[in-house]
């Protein structure tokens, strides 16, 4: 008998780390793949109506969620019985969930428009800035405390984002062309920066009005997606879509790039809200890390981004705010203490490291409560890298 429970210990810990692995391995291939295919579906030019590509996504999830529901309860009549429940039978609770609902919208067509407008590795690192506009909002809305140290980890991501922030290096033919990049430079940033807010406020709003009500991610996702896909389709009706009326479809210039953008968005931000329950707040930071250089390296691949010092500088203060945030000043200490020992500074080795430990900030105490994430939204107030609702939620929506 002893024997058998020392297997299925072992075996339980050999899952739990390929657990781990696959959790780092999906976050990071699904942050990198979405901001390189949307810039690649802009790259290629064929007028696609992103209020469109917003609305299918929106779509999309609602299916989705309500499969990995019933996978959750490993049954369909207890998974209908619980959205009747949760949805029919708490009908304020769901009016309450309009508003990030539109905020979550006006995100996602933010996105595209940021796309358009900036490289894929100069947008994943300024889209950091949710760490930024979520840490104030906790602090204004929710009385929060952040620590001094994570102060000084917001200013080192303010620093960083704005070395990042160059733009285009090519020769311009006139001065009108210099006038346009520069133009078009400012309106990607704008977009990004307006993603961020709405993020962080959405974030913050379902925490602070619904801290009573905890339902799964996948209600949650559910309860959006029905206010998301209507004003979702409001925003195709507000465009003026000249081509549309050419090709006679709304589906027009939807290249694979285009698809494969949004299956991303809203089948990949599910798959990492599941996965990253498996990760330890260190193991988010690093695929937090790893997506933004897989980025960068993707960004020069393929849309031949020039890499330059400031852009290097400004990622490394990026990725260091990312670990610095997320970590207790005792962590820091014992880390600069083992880093001096190293190199014959220190007193040693001999005191044993800090664990790496998620400290309470919105995402994570959050996330202690809900599952638990989701920017999304997927992620600490940053890790909504992943861009839409379902990873915002995962953060602020089970109870992503």
């Amino acid at each position: 008998g002893g024997k058998r429970a020392v297997l299925r210990r072992v075996h339980g810990a050999m899952t739990d780390e390929q657990l781990k692995m696959m959790s780092l391995l999906v976050f990071t291939f699904q942050n990198a793949a979405f901001v390189l295919l949307m810039r690649w579906s802009k790259v290629l030019d064929t007028h696609y109506n992103s209020t469109v590509a917003v609305l299918i996504t929106e779509v999309l999830k609602m299916p989705l969620s309500i499969t990995l529901l019933i996978y959750e309860k490993q049954s369909f009549s207890d998974a209908m019985a619980n959205l009747r429940k949760e949805i029919l039978g708490a009908p304020i609770d769901t009016l309450k969930i309009a508003v990030p609902a539109l905020l979550y919208t006006v995100q996602n067509n933010a996105l595209f428009i940021a796309m358009e407008h900036l490289e894929a590795a100069v947008f994943q690192v300024t889209y950091q800035l949710k760490t930024l506009t979520t840490a104030v909002l906790t602090v204004v809305l929710l009385g929060r405390s952040v620590a001094p140290h994570q102060w000084g980890a917001l200013l080192l991501l303010m620093a960083g984002t704005i070395l990042v922030q160059e733009p285009p290096t090519r020769k311009p033919s006139s001065a009108a062309s210099a006038a346009d990049d520069s133009w078009s430079f400012t309106v990607g940033v704008g977009a990004t920066v307006a993603a961020c807010i709405c993020s962080s406020v959405a974030s913050v709003y379902l925490e602070k009005i619904l801290i009573e009500s905890k339902p799964s991610i996948w209600i949650r996702n559910v309860q959006l997606c029905i206010f998301t896909i209507p004003i979702a389709f409001s925003g195709t009706l507000l465009v003026n879509d000249a081509y549309m009326k050419e090709d006679g479809t709304p589906l027009h210039g939807f290249t694979f790039a285009v698809w494969a953008s949004i299956f991303t968005n809203a089948a990949g931000g599910m798959i990492v809200a599941t996965v990253m329950k498996f990760a330890g707040n260190i193991l988010r930071n690093f695929a937090q890390a790893c997506a933004i250089i897989v980025g960068g390296f993707g960004s020069w691949l393929l849309f031949d981004f020039v890499i330059t010092a400031r852009f290097v500088g400004g990622v490394a203060l990026v990725i260091l705010s990312i670990f610095i945030y997320g970590s207790k000043l005792e962590q820091l200490l014992d880390w600069v203490e083992a880093a001096g020992a190293m190199i014959g500074l220190g007193r040693g080795l001999n005191s044993p490291s800090a664990a790496y430990t998620q400290v309470p900030t919105e995402e994570a105490t959050t996330e202690e409560a809900d599952l638990e994430l989701a920017p999304t939204d997927i992620n600490p107030p940053g890790q909504e890298l992943v861009t839409d609702h379902a990873c915002s939620s995962s953060e602020n929506g089970k109870g992503q």
